[in-house]
């Protein structure tokens, strides 16, 4: 598995850190464990990291589906945000922000970020210092 799933209390919202070589399937199967435990949890604002993910045979329909079929499949409430730190490597880069683009046009609340801590302010409405973390 290139990607590990939690839930952090503290924070109140669901972390998802992708790390090495990620496919489609992967992205897929992510997404759906990711909403799932928001769903348990209660949870509407998601924080992935995406700096270290390296993606293999992902096409571009791939990233387009997740926000066009793959969120509304598996009922992501449309209240719900997703801040993402993007990735170092530039095609990497280029896909994200193709993604986060996809999401903005079909009406969902996705933004990138530089770094974990400006995406976590985001989500959260205060600064991070100010929280510990899980």
């Amino acid at each position: 598995m290139t990607w590990t799933l939690a839930h952090n209390s503290t924070l109140h919202i669901v972390e998802l850190v992708f790390a090495g070589s990620t496919t489609g399937p992967d992205l897929r199967e992510a997404t759906v464990q990711g909403i799932a435990l928001g769903k348990e949890q209660g949870i509407l604002d998601y924080f992935v990291d995406a700096t270290e993910i390296q993606l293999h045979n992902v096409s571009t329909f791939d990233l387009y589906d997740l926000p066009n079929m793959q969120y509304v499949k598996e009922g992501l409430d449309r209240r719900s945000r997703v801040a993402f730190v993007m990735p170092k490597l530039p095609k990497e880069k280029k896909d994200a922000e193709f993604y986060e683009i996809a999401c903005a046009n079909r009406g969902w609340h996705v933004r990138s970020f530089p770094n974990r801590d400006k995406a976590i302010e985001w989500l959260t409405g205060s600064n991070l210092s100010d929280k510990p973390q899980d």
